[in-house]
C-alpha cells in the first residue's frame, strides 16, 4: 500500500499494531515502561517496521531511541518518520545524503468534526479541498490534517521549529500536494520550497508522504 508513495530510494515498511511485534531492545523498552498497553504495542510495532525498512541501508539492528519531542533518533546517515493509527503502522527512511527530511502520516478514513475542521483549515485552502472530488468534505479535512502532520515530521528534525496548522498552506492536486510555510523566520527557503508530497486512500486509512531532497534544500 506504500508502493509509489515516496521516491524509489526511500525504504518503507508497514504493519498492524494489534499484531505481536518482535521484542524491543532494553533501551527502547525503558522508554515505554510506564505507558499504557496500546501505546506499548504501537511503539513496538513501529520499531519493528523501522528495522525492516532500515535493513535496506544496513541498519537492521539499530536501537531507536527518541529526542526531546519524542521524535525517533535515526542512525547518523538516515532520515525518516514513523506513524501509527488504529490498525496501521508505517515507516519511511532514506539516506541523509539524498534527503534533508522525510515525513509520513496515516489517519483513519473517517470524518472530522466541524470544530476540528475550522481549526486546521486556512481560508486559502478551501478551494483546494473542494477539488478533491474522490473524498467527501469531511474526509478532505482529515486528509488536510494528515498532510500537515507529514510536513511537520519532515521539517521539524531539520528546523526545530514548531508549525501550527495556521502556519502552513497545503495545496492538493490529483494524488499530490504542495506546501507553503508562512513564518517569516523559518530556516528554510521562503515558502518551504523543495518540499514535495503525495497522498492516497487505502482501505480504511488515508496516508500522506512529504519529503525534501538534498539538492533542493539550499539551507540558509
Amino acid at each position: 500500500m506504500l508502493d509509489g508513495l515516496f521516491p524509489a530510494d526511500v525504504a518503507t515498511a508497514f504493519g498492524d499494531p494489534e499484531e505481536d511485534a518482535k521484542a524491543l531492545f532494553p533501551e527502547e523498552e525503558a522508554l515505554v515502561l510506564r505507558a499504557v498497553e496500546k501505546r506499548r504495542r504501537e511503539f513496538a510495532k513501529g520499531r519493528e517496521c523501522a528495522r525492516r525498512a532500515l535493513a535496506s541501508f544496513d541498519h537492521g539492528d539499530a536501537i531507536l531511541l527518541w529526542g526531546e519531542s519524542r521524535e525517533p533518533l535515526w542512525p547518523a546517515d538516515i532520515v525518516g518518520s514513523i506513524t501509527h493509527t488504529r490498525g496501521f503502522c508505517a515507516v519511511a527512511v532514506a539516506r541523509s545524503s539524498r534527503f534533508v527530511g522525510i515525513g509520513i502520516d496515516a489517519e483513519p478514513a473517517e470524518p472530522v468534526g466541524l470544530d476540528v475542521a475550522r481549526r486546521i483549515c486556512r481560508d486559502d485552502e478551501r478551494a483546494s479541498l473542494s477539488s478533491l472530488s474522490d473524498l467527501d468534505s469531511a474526509l478532505a479535512y482529515r486528509l488536510l490534517f494528515s498532510a500537515k502532520e507529514a510536513l511537520y515530521k519532515c521539517l521539524y528534525p531539520v528546523t526545530r521549529v514548531f508549525l501550527g496548522f495556521e502556519d502552513v498552506t497545503i495545496t492538493f492536486e490529483a494524488g499530490t500536494f504542495g506546501a507553503r510555510v508562512h513564518l517569516e523566520r523559518f530556516p528554510l527557503p521562503a515558502g518551504g520550497n523543495g518540499v514535495r508530497g503525495r497522498w492516497r486512500r487505502s482501505g480504511a486509512h488515508l496516508v500522506t508522504a512529504a519529503w525534501m531532497e538534498r539538492d533542493s534544500a539550499a539551507l540558509r
